[in-house]
């Protein structure tokens, strides 16, 4: 289920930060949730960085003095103390007990991060081996990225740009350090009043309003690189698989040539994997954002060849949104098998919802009937 409001608004944390040129940079984090949502200022400082393996399941190397920031669920903050000329005190009050039961978040222990739009540094390693991170929210201002900053991290397949998609000039730099499937989503952030997983209790309400938040979307396929020997010269080649790379190089001073991406589809037709073009497809035609109509029409026409699998994909993640999306596409007979598909899922909502869908669009077999189909011996 493309589920993008799990985040919680605020939970108890320790921040150890130190200063940094513009603003604090993050060393680690210990909290209470998996789920996390870094503050945007600590004391008067912007949150610019993030240190190196501030995130990896390796101990960073912290420096010989640093600070503490503590958050705590009624909201409240308590930044570091400051003397009179505006330099940082290392004094610092005790924490209390909720905060020293807090437990490191990073490696294993880390599933979402939303960093603040004022982060625009990530340093070498931060998200290091998170190998339960899956989603990855950023504004528009990343400008630098170290090496290995998402090494290991095997299940990240979201990342959440809150900004437009002509506003996304540091998401080159974040897809250059990912090889591996990865959905973007261009959201400019919500006041959080509008959105319930910060600050509401309706679930449904959250999802709609989250959908409703998605400006654009694009689907990048992983793709593989190796070096071949020339021998006897020792002389290196090097060789890409998947049109995952082409698909990456689709900017243009920092922001997306669409038309560019989708003529990358041409050849993705040939080389990728019937899950791919459907995910590829279905991100284009649920936010066609700057889609012309002779690339709708060749993702439209991949989509249905490839139908089966975009029902498998929709049932396995109890994707309702995408399953009803799907429906457009469907004839009479696909109703039935995707019906089918849910019944063995045991997942009654979609089952319930395509019954509902195929009532309404008058897909129901009709069949008539005559006298003549009855003879006496029929009763």
């Amino acid at each position: 289920m493309l589920n993008l409001t799990e985040e919680p608004l605020h939970q108890q944390l320790d921040i150890l930060w130190e200063p940094a040129e513009d603003g604090a940079r993050i060393l680690r984090v210990y909290g209470e949730q998996p789920a996390l949502r870094l503050p945007e200022y600590i004391g008067q400082r912007p949150v610019t960085e993030i240190g190196p393996y501030c995130f990896s399941r390796s101990e960073p190397k912290l420096p010989e003095q640093y600070f503490h920031f503590y958050t705590d669920e009624s909201r409240t903050e308590r930044p570091v103390p400051q003397t009179e000329n505006g330099r940082i005190s290392a004094a610092e009050s005790d924490p209390g007990v909720a905060h020293r039961r807090l437990s490191y978040l990073g490696g294993s222990t880390l599933t979402s991060v939303w960093l603040p739009t004022t982060v625009h540094t990530l340093h070498n390693a931060a998200f290091y081996n998170c190998r339960e991170l899956h989603t990855l929210s950023a504004g528009a201002g990343i400008r630098s990225i170290g090496s290995d900053e998402f090494m290991n991290c095997t299940r990240l397949s979201r990342l959440i740009m809150r900004c437009a998609d002509t506003e996304a000039e540091g998401l080159p730099l974040l897809l250059e350090r990912y090889a591996e499937d990865l959905l973007v989503l261009f959201m400019p952030e919500l006041p959080a009043s509008d959105c319930p997983a910060f600050g509401s209790s309706s679930a449904d309400a959250s999802k709609s309003s989250s959908e409703n938040a998605i400006q654009g979307a694009l689907f990048f396929p992983e793709y593989y690189e190796w070096l071949d020997e020339i021998s006897p010269a020792h002389i290196f080649s090097r060789s890409i698989h998947g049109e995952g790379f082409r698909m990456r190089k689709c900017f243009e001073n920092g922001r997306i040539n669409y038309e560019k991406y989708d003529q990358c589809f041409e050849n993705a037709l040939k080389v990728e994997s019937a899950n791919t073009l459907c995910r590829i497809s279905i991100a284009r035609l649920r936010w066609p954002a700057g889609l012309k109509e002779e690339a709708r029409t060749l993702y439209e026409h991949a989509l249905k060849e490839n139908l089966r699998t975009a029902i498998t994909l929709a049932v396995r993640d109890r994707d309702l949104a995408l399953l009803l999306f799907l429906c457009r596409y469907f004839s009479a007979g696909d109703y039935g098998e995707a019906i089918a598909s849910c019944v063995d899922a045991d997942w009654g909502e979609g089952s319930a919802r395509l019954m509902e869908e195929q009532h309404r669009n008058g897909s129901f077999s009709r069949k008539s009937f005559s006298f003549d189909d009855f003879s006496l011996d029929d009763l």
